[in-house]
């Protein structure tokens, strides 16, 4: 007796996230979309599954609207099925469910009113799972959604894992296709032979479908894949096999379900795909743990989400509360929060593209100024509102300004990131090269492509010198303590030895002053180490908004030894701007003021001092992995501000520094 045919499934994810620059939407437009689906068009009689994110469909809308109707014309013809997601593809158990809700609600809208399509699935960000999403998901109208083998594998299903699934409580199911990371490895990286055998060789009757979905990116954009798949025309000829291969049978999901049930109900715990699982260390909440920067874009995203939906109850949907879930649905964009193989957090223009969203969402719905407690989930912040600029303030670590706000510009000018070792530094060898040959170490043909996991080069020269780390987080007004003045390059290292514990250390935070002229004061004792022994301080900071676009603290550092003290007190700032001028970075003696220019927004940030001091001002770089190979990332510009101290006992000195944001003139 023959063989029973194989059911097989082929959807594709196309994203690009919401603030990436234009030019690299072009290049996915025109090295990836446009090419494979002018390719899928020849093939009428090969259906695909098809999720493209809400930031893409909004540049496709804008500027390539053309690719849209040719999008319709197959959904005409049934040859494309639709699944819906979550708008702007934020991981789902990262958001409030309200915006969860809303984000789906927004998607189905869209598919609707473009193709006419009411989408029964929904694309899984990043196939991050979590068991709660099932009341919200079936609540939108989604019916399934597409999970890793290695998610069902962890619900104790042998491997390798095909078919399709449910989950949840009687009436309300929602069903779980199992997509095999082992054919995200075939395609399209093996030869089409290759991957019709393995196909051929699962144990998989029809009622055990093989389902492959996985990033459309893959087909063209990914570095020497557009010559695989157009120019030696990989995809077409995979196309021509599915098509006249008499025992694979083509579906969608849609269509699959309606011809069979789910094989039996599972309960699926928090998982993702396999590498995603390692990137993550286990879990992706891990991610807002290795780095604040992350959990600190989530918990504003949060308080910000708190603010719309207490604005949608108070005053309706106005205008300005309209745009502003907007703004905070595109803040959800998960690619900012996490770091895998694609540079993702460590990209600066997509994390500084959430606060722009998140400082628009809350400048159209807040009003007043002055200071402010915030709660948020790793602590409260004291939030200063003036009429140009917002900044945060963070008493548990060092009461430093942990964000600075230019609202005209829209932009978070504290969008900064620490250096912190990665576990693919290990390959940047002392020449600057990457350790050994991948291809060599990989037991792949030569002859044959690889998947983006495997083909880890370097993109930049002398990444080794651009390999060091911070031992705390890159804020402004941060409080160091040197027994001598520290030089440039051991400041842009970060190879100094800290005397003082004011850094990171916890402050008290008390608000004084009659109403509209207050002053935030915090307040620290703790001290300094000179030689071997450490010597009590008490320091205060007094902060408070001298003019709409100005910030000022004035230092008080008191010596509560029983001894005279000499010490260099220094106070280091980093903005995320684009300073071109000090690209190599620079030292001046005796400053009390200096200008720095933002190339990037056009604004200029003045740095006041009321008494001379050395200043080294240099760039900071990160070393990260990209689809491109290890690169290095400029982040932002590192300045320190150092006055040398001597205080007789129980006596005090003082510091003030002014901070002021200017439009360039």
């Amino acid at each position: 007796m023959p063989n029973k045919p194989k059911s097989f499934i082929f959807c594709v994810h196309a994203h690009q996230p919401v603030g990436n620059f234009g030019s690299v939407f072009e290049e996915a437009y025109e090295k990836c979309y446009r090419p494979f689906f002018e390719v899928l068009q020849s093939h009428p009689r090969f259906p695909i599954a098809f999720h493209v994110s809400g930031s893409l469909l909004d540049w496709l809308e804008s500027e390539r609207p053309e690719f849209l109707r040719m999008l319709a014309r197959l959904a005409g013809t049934h040859e494309i099925e639709f699944l819906g997601g979550a708008y702007y593809e934020p991981i789902y158990g990262l958001i409030p469910k309200r915006d969860l809700i809303g984000q789906l609600g927004l998607m189905r809208g869209k598919l609707e009113g473009l193709f006419g399509k009411t989408p029964e699935g929904a694309w899984l960000t990043e196939r991050v799972w979590e068991p709660d999403l099932v009341e919200p998901l079936l609540s939108s109208g989604v019916r399934y959604t597409v999970l890793d083998d290695a998610h069902f594998e962890k619900a104790s299903l042998c491997a390798p894992v095909t078919g399709y699934y449910s989950t949840g409580k009687e009436r309300h199911k929602l069903d779980l296709f199992a997509s095999m990371k082992t054919l995200r490895y075939l395609i399209p990286f093996r030869d089409v032979f290759d991957t019709a055998a393995y196909l051929h060789s699962l144990k998989a009757g029809p009622e055990r479908v093989i389902v492959f979905a996985d990033d459309c990116e893959k087909f063209g954009l990914w570095p020497g894949t557009h010559d695989t798949v157009y120019g030696q025309k990989w995809l077409d000829r995979f196309f021509t096999a599915m098509e006249n291969d008499d025992r694979v049978r083509l579906y969608t999901f849609e269509r699959y379900r309606r011809e069979f049930k789910p094989l039996r109900s599972v309960k699926i715990p928090h998982a993702s795909y396999s590498e995603m699982m390692e990137w993550s260390g286990g879990r992706f909440d891990n991610f807002f743990e290795k780095y604040p920067e992350s959990r600190y874009m989530k918990e504003r995203m949060w308080q910000v989400s708190e603010l719309v939906e207490r604005s949608d109850v108070s005053e309706g949907r106005s205008l300005d509360f309209e745009r502003s879930k907007t703004a905070l649905y595109r803040a959800q964009c998960n690619c900012s929060y996490w770091h895998g193989v694609f540079g993702g957090l460590y990209l600066h223009h997509l994390r500084s593209s959430v606060f722009e969203n998140l400082i628009k969402a809350d400048t159209w719905l807040s009003e007043g100024a002055g200071f402010e407690l915030v709660p948020l989930g790793s602590g409260e912040r004291w939030r200063l509102r003036q009429k140009e600029l917002v900044s945060f303030f963070n008493a548990r670590y060092g009461a430093a300004m942990e964000e600075l706000d230019h609202l005209p510009s829209a932009a978070n000018l504290l969008c900064t990131l620490q250096r912190r070792p990665e576990s693919y530094h290990r390959f940047v060898t002392p020449n600057g090269n990457f350790a050994g040959n991948v291809r060599a170490r990989r037991a792949v043909p030569l002859h044959q492509p690889l998947s983006i996991h495997q083909i880890l080069g370097t993109k930049d020269k002398g990444l080794e010198k651009k390999l060091c780390y911070d031992g705390y987080r890159k804020l402004s007004f941060l409080d160091h303590f040197f027994a001598e003045a520290i030089n440039r390059e051991d400041f842009q290292r970060s190879s100094y030895k800290e005397a003082g514990d004011f850094m990171d250390g916890t402050y008290r935070a008390e608000l004084e002053g009659p109403a509209g002229a207050e002053e935030l004061h915090f307040k620290r004792k703790g001290f300094v180490r000179l030689g071997r022994k450490k010597h009590p301080l008490h320091v205060k900071k007094n902060v408070d908004a001298p003019g709409p676009g100005v910030v000022r603290v004035a230092y008080e550092i008191r010596n509560e030894s029983r001894g005279p003290l000499s010490f260099c007190f220094g106070v280091e700032f980093n903005f995320s701007i684009g300073e071109l001028s000090l690209r190599a970075g620079a030292t001046e003696s005796d400053v009390l003021c200096r200008t720095f220019k933002d190339a990037w927004r056009g604004l200029r940030i003045r740095l006041t001092s009321d008494s001379e001091v050395l200043m080294h001002a240099v760039p900071t770089e990160t070393v990260s992995e990209s689809e491109g190979g290890l690169e290095g990332t400029y982040q932002q510009l590192a300045v320190l501000l150092q006055k040398k101290m001597t205080l007789a006992p129980k006596t005090s000195g003082k510091q003030t520094f002014t901070l002021e944001v200017l439009k360039q003139t």
